[in-house]
């Protein structure tokens, strides 16, 4: 039903509404692409568009803005693929080089990478922390007198420094940790609770062991589990979508309803990278806008999702080269 010319026109009705955020009318068309046919002819191709299902047409405007329907062809099938410029590789992968490896501390970073990417509002989701399961404790030397006590989970890795006792017994400390990583290893953070950390504590004695079980405690405290990070609404806030006071309200009604807003994040299960438009959004109160979402997993467990939320009229192209970029540079640094 859809032939060559009537996916030309779509294609530049879509990316001419992205660029202006205005209706797009026949005569622009005929005016600014090298279609090869006239203005009445390109309305009728309009006509047979809206039809379908795949452009809508506003009630204040004699052009047309592309449908749900109409997004989701283009993104399948018509998006020419956008290659990221030198600066924003580099930052990428600049970031995912560093040696650094907590998920804390990549989440982090890659929430402030999407926020000041674009005109998006940046979402993410880490993994449920009393999910990590442990892996070891070691003491690492480190300056004169003192040394760091490490934990190290499938998640994350914390650390403390203290001071070293005079009497201490290096050999015997780091027999006490191997032993006591083997009978933890593998535990999650929900499994080491405080009786398990209180019998440990009663077996080892001395000022050492008390502060180690201290440090752990505090390590293996469950935390916000996966909390919605948020940023970039100003970015978001600033579309011209919002220039009307109820739309505006209603976007910041929307921002405050942290429940929608994860609902939105979440309805992408899996690994990768997808798009979700208007109405494929599960929340209603989200049906007026898209999201990229990108998924990063390991061994069928959710460690950490992000999404780049925008109105329907998102450059998609953009989007799209940013999301997969980093998610082959996350995944790499964190498998």
């Amino acid at each position: 039903m859809l032939d060559e010319r009537k996916l030309v026109v779509l294609r530049a009705i879509v990316e001419d509404y992205v660029a202006s955020a205005e209706p797009i009318g026949s005569r622009t068309l005929a005016r600014t692409h090298k279609l090869g046919v006239s203005s009445a002819t390109i309305r009728n191709e309009m006509a047979d568009l809206e039809a379908l299902g795949l452009l809508d047409k506003p009630h204040t405007s004699a052009g047309r803005v592309p449908s749900d329907a109409g997004y989701r062809l283009y993104v399948d099938r018509l998006m020419e693929p956008v290659t990221l410029d030198a600066r924003d590789f580099q930052q990428i992968q600049g970031l995912y080089l560093s040696r650094v490896r907590e998920l804390e501390y990549l989440i982090a970073q890659t929430m402030r990478l999407l926020s000041s990417s674009g005109d998006f509002m940046a979402l993410a989701v880490g993994p449920e922390m009393r999910r990590a399961s442990l892996m070891r404790i070691e003491a690492v030397p480190a300056d004169e007198g003192r040394m760091a006590l490490v934990l190290v989970t499938d998640y994350y890795v914390q650390h403390r420094m203290i001071e070293i006792p005079e009497d201490l017994d290096p050999e015997g400390l780091r027999t006490t940790l191997r032993d006591l990583s083997e009978r933890l290893r593998g535990l999650t953070v929900d499994q080491i609770t405080r009786s398990v950390l209180e019998t440990v504590a009663r077996e080892l004695n001395g000022r050492i062991y008390d502060e180690l079980v201290e440090f752990m405690q505090e390590c293996l405290t469950p935390g916000e589990g996966d909390r919605l990070r948020i940023s970039g609404t100003s970015n978001f806030l600033s579309q011209p979508e919002f220039r009307e006071a109820d739309r505006i309200r209603a976007a910041i009604q929307l921002i405050e309803q942290e429940a929608v807003l994860g609902d939105l994040l979440r309805g992408a299960p899996g690994a990768g990278v997808q798009v979700r438009i208007g109405h494929e959004n599960p929340p209603p109160p989200a049906r007026d806008l898209s999201i990229v979402t990108i998924g990063i997993e390991r061994a069928g467990q959710s460690l950490a999702r992000f999404g780049l939320v925008a109105p329907k009229r998102m450059d998609y192209a953009r989007a799209l080269a940013l999301a997969q970029q980093i998610f082959r540079a996350l995944d790499e640094a964190i498998n």
